[in-house]
């Protein structure tokens, strides 16, 4: 998949590699565990008809969508089963991707959180 996720100590960095990164015109999203309010696997449309600095077509999403009032970051090609992140004090207010093994990537995410909000 051109998308993975590297944990580090104090942030998740979703790196896109491949045609991936150059339909959502970034490579990698730096997103520190104390800014993640909320985390979930859940199905995620997104309207192709969306204001956008990126690429919808069919439905793929890659790239930077006003979602209401913020700026959100979405990288997809299926909206079934993604990962959705719920931000405060973000240049994104969501950031919503999807990756191989969801349910996995979303334990070890809840598994970082506590040591930050404890």
């Amino acid at each position: 998949m051109a998308r993975n996720i590297e944990f580090t100590k104090d942030s998740l960095i979703l790196h896109l590699s491949g045609l991936t990164s150059a339909a959502a015109l970034k490579r990698e999203v730096d997103i520190p565990y104390s800014q993640i309010k909320l985390a979930t696997v859940d199905d995620y449309k997104l309207s192709m008809f969306r204001f956008r600095v990126g690429t919808s077509i069919a439905d793929i999403r890659e790239g930077r969508f006003l979602i209401g009032d913020r700026w959100c970051f979405v990288s997809y090609e299926n909206h079934q089963d993604v990962v959705i992140l719920e931000l405060e004090g973000h240049e994104f207010g969501k950031v919503i991707f999807q990756i191989d093994e969801p349910h996995a990537v979303l334990a070890t995410i809840h598994e970082h959180l506590p040591a930050v909000h404890s």
